[in-house]
């Protein structure tokens, strides 16, 4: 027992402070339980803030949990939230950009407000997070950074999807340089690239088409298509994201971790 403790050391957060942008539910909500779990202080922030403060006290139990509202795209809300993680905890070890945004839109008919929404959450949100967090890093000795991407970054899977992949691709870009620009300062980068995941996300989609949205199509709807038989749990996600937020990825910085059940390979 000793020595599996000691094997597994190198993915525990203890001692670490991880702030996790859109978290009051889904994969956030799961990345938070999990690092809790494994002892880090955790900074849970979401556009909605009464929701990030009632998952806070839903996990509090497990260790220490901050809730905080946090629209990732507006700078000065950013910069008040990691200002409020550095009063309560001291400052962050650890970010994951993980909010979002997902409303499909037509290519042809999609209006550029829309466009400019999804690049605005996805691609802004995560270089204002980045950027806030690598200024606290800096005065702690290093830290990790994991960006949430998607594995249509890389492969077409439904469509229309245009803003969401190219967001999602702007990520990855921003993944690469900072991996680069702040090892000097022992800062890790990297993205965790999920396929579809049993999150409300599938079902809000479904929704939006009922009700008058785009039509969804794509090589992800087709039967049979996904190499596993089946999509990822949560927890699979954030086990992922864990490993490369831990010192058991200390080699690992500039990666793009796919963990789309062999989707992209098939």
């Amino acid at each position: 027992m000793t020595i599996l403790a000691s094997a597994l050391a190198p993915f525990s957060l203890e001692g670490k402070v991880a702030l996790i942008s859109g978290a009051a539910q889904g994969l956030g909500m799961e990345i938070a339980a999990l690092f809790l779990d494994v002892g880090a202080s955790v900074v849970l922030t979401d556009i909605n803030g009464d929701a990030a403060r009632a998952t806070a006290d839903e996990l509090s139990a497990k260790g220490p949990v901050l809730g905080l509202a946090m629209d990732v795209a507006d700078e000065a809300a950013v910069d008040a939230a990691f200002a409020a993680a550095a009063r309560q905890f001291g400052g962050v070890d650890v970010l994951v950009n993980n909010a979002a945004y997902r409303k499909k839109a037509s290519t042809m008919d999609m209006p550029v407000a829309e466009w400019d929404l999804m690049h605005a959450v996805c691609t802004r949100g995560t270089f204002l997070c980045l950027r806030a967090a690598v200024k606290q890093m800096r005065g702690r000795g290093g830290g990790s950074i994991v960006n949430i991407s998607s594995m249509s970054a890389q492969h077409p899977t439904i469509y229309p999807n245009m803003h969401y992949d190219s967001a999602k691709a702007g990520v990855d870009a921003i993944t690469r340089l900072s991996a680069v620009e702040f090892a000097r300062d022992g800062i890790r980068v990297n993205s965790v690239l999920p396929g579809g995941m049993a999150t409300p996300g599938p079902d809000k989609m479904r929704a939006e088409e009922a009700e008058g949205g785009p039509k969804i199509e794509g090589p992800a709807l087709i039967p049979g298509r996904q190499v596993l038989g089946r999509i990822a749990q949560p927890i699979e996600m954030a086990r992922a994201v864990l490993f490369l937020a831990s010192d058991a990825a200390s080699y690992i910085t500039g990666a793009e971790l796919l963990v789309d059940g062999g989707f992209t390979k098939g």
